[in-house]
């Protein structure tokens, strides 16, 4: 019923267009997509519908013919009937009845979603007739003849596009319209050879050279984008858009120093360029040089106070180089500025809890509110009040969240059975992971959340059936494949078998310390320790984790290196001082 109702509306839109002067068609908005939840929300209250505009009934300048009238109705109903075809030929219809531009530009798009390629070229024709000075029309036009392999004839409708001026500040002007409308052509060579042909017929153009560079990148064709980028700073040295480009074509090429190298140069040469800096920052900060990207940023709010990206790039970075009062001071700015708010709090809390100040980041993850960052704020509160030791508060807050996505209800379901884990309520992590199953059946991070706490509650047969069936689901994943080795090779006699998955995870994942771990772990119990030392000493040289120093710890041990074994776990013992393995292993050789 809504399906009809709208429409009947969009019909009385175009009928109002014909009885009156024509205008510019509107772009057809796409519905907002939808995400489905495990938990009914409620359906908000539809908006009023505007009246639909009336429509004189009788005929005469202003007026519609009946012959119009019927092909708009029989466009629609076809429409509604899924019929597309029959749409686009009446639309058509209306089109070449009415002459309105409105109708031509829908006949084409219909065609176009229809698929029939011989329409939509021939209403696309019509509408760049009654509406000659269409930049969308003129890029139909181009497109329609291109999937035919008419280069020629697309270049004259290329060249109206080039010519189209953007809009405003920050919109994009004909030369980005048309390297955006080839980068869409399904045969690179051809957008290619049509981008070659306009450079052709406007000898000279520094921008449309470049943007014949930036098309080749986009296709994938990086040779060549470097080869015209070159030419282009032959003949153009100071045109700082070519130095942005050849320093992305660089870093696409994978020559990563080559491109800071370069942009550096850019950035001496031009040092009041704010683009050209802000690139070099973040290219800085993708090989992980961090001091030298928080200079960068420094220097660009400097240069342009108040910068928004630059003061938060500054509080992640000084996060990330363990600074988290100068984190605090610049997502303070974005507070007080009112801007990236929930982002900002989410950092500032972070900041605090790097300081342990565990009340003070409570504080902020609450200032968090919905958005992409609101879910992760209330699993930290979570964990920070299960760390203070409320644990029915902490699931509580979890609880109450109204995930809006299913990967939001995973991670919310996950952290509360790992809360309750952590603190030795294994039954209680259980039920939370099998409730999570039912909505989400057969989800391999819940079948193995479950079975860690299966095999703590000595419930053998349902972790391996779980882990089984994570293993069946995707037989390449080396997550699954080294989780039911190890508990093969740990809790059963089936150590063969699970060496063997595990060695398969550790030929996906050869240098993955978990991984090692386990082969480790599996010759060890197979009566192999010196080969097992080999594997343990790499794993926990790679990750000091308490397990893994548990089991390094116990091989010494019997090749008879005490000392070194009592070591090593007095290491793994400091930073982990609660770690169930580790305990019992202590417990079995009170060293």
């Amino acid at each position: 019923m809504k399906l009809r109702f709208s429409s009947i509306l969009l019909l009385a839109g175009l009928i109002q267009a014909c009885a009156t002067a024509p205008r510019p068609a509107p772009q057809p908005e796409k519905p907002p997509p939808q995400t489905q939840t495990p938990r009914p929300k409620p359906a908000p209250k539809p908006a009023p519908a505007k009246p639909a505009p009336k429509v004189a009934p009788e005929s005469g300048k202003n007026g519609l013919s009946d012959e119009l009238l019927y092909y708009l109705l029989s466009a629609e109903i076809a429409g509604q009937r899924r019929q597309l075809g029959v749409a686009a030929a009446m639309y058509l219809k209306a089109a070449e009845v009415s002459r309105d531009p409105q109708i031509a530009a829908r006949a084409t798009r219909v065609a176009i979603y229809a698929g029939d390629d011989a329409r939509a070229l021939q209403a696309a024709r019509l509408w760049i007739e009654l509406e000659p000075d269409s930049v969308d029309a003129a890029q139909v036009m181009a497109v329609m003849l291109l999937r035919q392999g008419k280069v020629d004839a697309a270049l004259p409708y290329l060249d109206r596009v080039l010519a189209h001026p953007a809009a405003g500040k920050g919109q994009p002007d004909g030369y980005m319209l048309v390297t955006s409308l080839l980068s869409k052509e399904k045969d690179p060579e051809r957008a290619l050879s049509a981008m070659r042909k306009l450079v052709d017929r406007h000898p000279g153009d520094a921008r449309l050279i470049y943007a014949y560079a930036h098309l080749a990148m986009l296709l994938g064709k990086l040779e060549l984008a470097e080869r015209i980028v070159n030419q282009l700073l032959a003949g153009q040295p100071d045109m700082t858009d070519a130095w942005l480009l050849k320093a992305n074509i660089l870093n696409r090429l994978g020559r990563n120093e080559e491109a800071l190298e370069f942009i550096a140069g850019a950035v001496a040469r031009w040092p009041d360029e704010p683009r050209l800096r802000l690139f070099y920052a973040r290219k800085l900060v993708d090989v992980k040089r961090y001091a030298e990207a928080r200079e960068q940023f420094a220097r660009l709010l400097e240069q342009q106070p108040g910068m928004v990206d630059a003061i938060y790039a500054l509080g992640l970075l000084n996060l990330q180089l363990r600074e988290p009062e100068k984190a605090r001071d610049y997502f303070r700015q974005l507070v007080e500025a009112g801007q990236r708010v929930d982002e900002a709090n989410y950092y500032i809390a972070q900041a605090w809890e790097m300081e342990k100040q565990y009340d003070k980041a409570i504080q902020h993850y609450e200032e968090v509110g919905q958005g992409e960052l609101y879910v992760d704020a209330r699993i930290r509160l979570a964990n920070l009040l299960a760390e203070q030791g409320d644990i029915t508060a902490a699931r509580q807050i979890l609880q109450n969240v109204n995930a809006p996505t299913l990967d939001g209800e995973l991670r919310l379901y996950l952290a509360e059975g790992d809360i309750l884990s952590r603190a030795g309520r294994y039954q209680d992590a259980w039920d939370v992971y099998t409730l999570a199953l039912q909505q989400m059946p057969d989800n391999p991070q819940l079948l193995y959340a479950r079975a860690l706490v299966a095999e703590k509650l000595d419930r053998l047969d349902e972790a391996i059936a779980d882990l089984e069936k994570m293993v069946k689901a995707d037989p390449e994943n080396p997550e699954a494949l080294n989780a039911l080795g190890y508990t093969l090779v740990d809790r059963t006699h089936r150590i063969e078998e699970g060496m063997a998955l595990i060695r398969k995870a550790l030929e996906k994942r050869p240098d993955d310390p978990a991984i090692m771990d386990s082969m480790g772990w599996a010759l060890y119990r197979a009566g192999q320790p010196e080969k097992a030392l080999e594997y343990l000493q790499k794993a926990y040289h790679t990750f000091p984790d308490a397990e893994i120093g548990a089991h390094l710890g116990e091989v010494l041990w019997v090749l008879g290196r005490q000392d070194e074994a009592r070591k090593v776990w007095a290491e793994a013992r400091k930073r982990e001082p609660r770690n169930r393995v580790l305990l019992n292993t202590l417990e079995r050789f009170n060293p």
